[in-house]
Parts: structure tokens; sequence; C-alpha cells
């Protein structure tokens, strides 16, 4: 690229110059600069504030559903039978008694000499588990007894197979990968060089659990059996010589604990829009979101539902605050746990409909409410918070599209500049050359005429 020396003839410094006109010229585009940076500012806070609620959302579907907010917890007064809740469980103490674990087959081959030698049969399997389809292995001569336990594996069959060496020779072992009676399986060869077929080659039927629970007799073909008590999983391990007590409670602490989820997440959002649009003496952090109504009318939409009566209620438990959850002046929530034992332990099933949806009185509970409120302000038509966000990448587009156009403007601009000082410094240097010449002229003359006059 050339390099530009302007004003050789002028004596003016036109770089400096030009650039000085051009600090001048962008103050309106570094302006509307300034003013994208602030509206996109405020577009990723309110965005921020919207992930927020969508975390409030989540927090209050953790306890809209009965099972949801009726946490249990399971426990049994011996390892062999493993109680753990998982929903909505029936309240009280079970006798658990376990005479037969669930077992999954398990067959053997006869003996070989090597696992790694190829046996120099050439057979084929066929493989039959329970009902299903049946599925067949090809054994080639060259295939060792390595070989054939991964054909087996991966013949799509619900079994896998294995070498073990029971000190007089090496073993194809294959067993089931489910138990329970309806899993057992047979092994058909074209030949007998495998021995399945032989009564002793399955050491080990598939079976089901048998067990009772308060007397009453229960089959399994797992070992995890679940449905027989609502709401509870029971993880058999051994056989039991005597009851095992299972005992199934409310879990308070993780109650508690989902209605402090549920506390945080709002008062994050409350806290959140405070911070952007301002509230009392605090400033918005960003002026264009100063007072903002979008921002405002979310934040007491959503106050209005957790301060409210839940629709069905009656007597002394009807609001959050009734149980301890109050909605203070500045806009956030605080939880007495001391109050909310209390209520719990007066009337739990009151406290629930507070926040549970009770679908035999057709009556909403406080949460389903705060995630329809929250979905108002984020989904479909009217959505004011999204509206907002929308309105803000609008102007924030609308910006950069002027900037570019000032931009463009300012190229052209600065290239006429130059153009124009150079045309000014190109006819000073024609004026200078016109002047040298005619005062070398008239010096000229002048020294001719002294020369005559001299003569």
């Amino acid at each position: 690229m050339p390099i530009s020396l302007g004003g050789l003839a002028s004596g003016i410094d036109t770089a400096s110059l030009i650039d000085s006109l051009m600090g001048v010229a962008r103050q309106p585009m570094n302006q509307v600069a300034r003013r994208k940076a602030q509206i996109d500012s405020a577009t990723q806070t309110v965005s921020s504030l919207a992930t927020k609620m969508s975390t409030l959302k989540n927090a209050s579907l953790a306890l809209s559903t009965g099972v949801g907010f009726a946490s249990f917890v399971a426990s049994s007064s011996d390892s062999a039978v493993v109680a753990s809740a998982t929903g909505a469980a029936g309240l009280g103490s079970y006798a658990v008694s376990v005479q037969a674990l669930a077992r999954a087959q398990k067959t053997r081959s006869a003996t070989f000499n090597s696992s790694n030698t190829a046996l120099g049969i050439t057979s084929s399997l066929n493989i039959q588990v329970g009902s299903g389809d049946a599925k067949s292995v090809s054994v080639g001569a060259n295939d060792t007894l390595s070989d054939i336990a991964s054909k087996i594996s991966g013949s799509g069959a619900r079994v896998s197979a294995s070498i073990m060496n029971d000190g007089t020779g090496y073993r194809l072992i294959v067993q089931g990968l489910e138990t329970g009676a309806s899993n057992a399986f047979t092994l058909t060869e074209s030949g007998t060089e495998f021995g399945f077929a032989a009564p002793s080659s399955t050491y080990e039927t598939a079976s089901d659990a048998a067990l009772t629970v308060d007397g009453m007799a229960v089959t399994s073909a797992s070992n995890q059996v679940s449905g027989v008590i609502a709401g509870v999983k029971l993880a058999l391990t051994k056989v039991t010589t005597s009851p095992v007590s299972v005992q199934v409670a409310t879990d308070a602490s993780s109650l508690k604990t989902k209605v402090s989820a549920f506390v945080s997440a709002y008062n994050d959002v409350v806290n959140s829009g405070h911070a952007a649009a301002g509230f009392g003496s605090q400033k918005a952090s960003n002026l264009v979101l100063s007072a903002d109504s979008a921002i405002r009318s979310s934040l007491q939409r959503l106050g209005s539902v957790v301060a409210g009566v839940a629709p069905g209620t009656s007597g002394k438990y009807t609001t959050l605050a009734s149980v301890g959850i109050k909605l203070g002046a500045d806009g956030t929530l605080t939880m007495d746990s001391v109050k909310f034992d209390e209520a719990m332990a007066a009337d739990a099933d009151a406290v629930r409909r507070i926040f549970v949806t009770d679908t035999a009185t057709g009556a909403d509970g406080l949460m389903k409410k705060v995630m329809a409120g929250v979905d108002g302000l984020l989904q479909g038509n009217g959505a004011r918070l999204q509206a907002r966000i929308d309105t803000l990448a609008s102007q924030s587009k609308r910006l950069e599209d002027t900037r570019t156009r000032m931009e463009t403007r300012l190229v052209a601009y600065e290239e006429q500049l130059k153009k124009q000082f150079l045309n000014m410094d190109q006819l000073i240097s024609k004026y200078k050359t016109m002047s040298s010449a005619i005062e070398g002229s008239i010096l000229s003359n002048t020294n001719n005429s002294n020369g005559s006059n001299g003569g």
C-alpha cells in the first residue's frame, strides 16, 4: 500500500486534520454503539431473569403433585431386604420374609484341554431364551473355546458366555442375563461335542423370588420387587430366617428441602428483578431497565399468586403465610420452619392442599398457579417478559443496522476528505511552481535590463 504524505506543498498536516474531522463525524455513530451496548446488556439481564423464572417453575413442579409433596422414607430392620421409597407410599410397618431369591440359569459344557486352541468342531448352537426368538451360532473348525464364548455373548440372545477351568479342563459357562423362571434357556447343538444336552449341564436353574409380605405370598422374576407395597421398592439380598420389619414414614426433611428450594428460587427471581429495574433506593443496574414496567408487573403477578388463598381450601390453613411462608414488604419470601412443622403436625392434608392440585375437588394448588404464572410471562400471546426480550432484540437490530449505514457513510466521507485535501495540495503545488517561474522570469528580465544599461 503506498505511503500517503499529506500537506507537502501546503505545509498543513492534512492527516491529523482528517483524523480530527473524522473524530467529530464519528460521535453520532459512537453514541449509537453505546446505546446498542446498553440495549444488549438489558436483553441479557431480562433473559437471565427469564431463566431464573424457569428454575422457579421447576421448584414449583417438585411440590405440585401428591407424589412430589408427600415425601416418604422407607427403612428395614435387616439388610436381607433393602427398602427404598419411590413415590406416594402407604405409611406403616410391614413384615417381609424371603423364602427364595430369584436366580438366572447357569449351564456348562463338557471339558476341553485348551481355551485358545482350535477345536476342529463344525457345529451349530441354537439358543432359545424363554418365549423370545431363537438365535443361532455357527461353530467352525478353526474356532477356539474363547471364540465360541464370544460368539454366544454376541448372538443377541439374553445370555453371556465365559470360560472356566475347573481343574480337570476348560468349560464354556453360559448364564442368563435375567433372573426368573420365564427367562430359562435351552442350548440345542447339531452334534454332541459340547455336552449341553446332558441333564447335569444345567447346574443352576432359572427361578423366581418367593417372599411373603404381611403373610401374603408373592413371587417375582426379579430380586428388585416393586408394587407389592405402594411406592416402595424391596431389594432382596438373601433368604431370611425371621420376618424383616419394613417401615414407611413421611420424610419431613426432604419435604422442607423442596419447600426451601422453592423459596430460594422465588427470592432469586425477585432480587434479580429488583436489581434490574430498581427497587426503593436501589438503582437499576441498567438505565434502559430503570422502573421497567414489564419486570415490575411480572413480579407483581407472581407476588399476587404466592400471597393468595389456595382455591378449594378452608379453615386454618389456606395460604402459604398460614404455614410459615410469608411474603415480606420487599417482595421476598421467608420460611418459618417451626411454624411449618407445627402446621404439618396439626393437619398435613390441609397443608398439602395449599401446594398440590386436588383432583377430587378440581381445585388448583398454588404451585400449579405459580407454574401457570411463569408460563404466562414467558410463553404464548401476551407473554410480558418474553415480549420485552423480543422488543429489546429488535431495538438492538435496528441500532446495528443504523451503525452499519453510518459506518458506510463515514468511509465515503473520509475518502472524500482525502481527495479534497489532495486536490488542494496539488493546486497549491501548481501555484507555487507557477509563482517560482514568474519570479524567475522577472529576475531574469531585471538582470538583462541592468546589463544593457551598463553597456
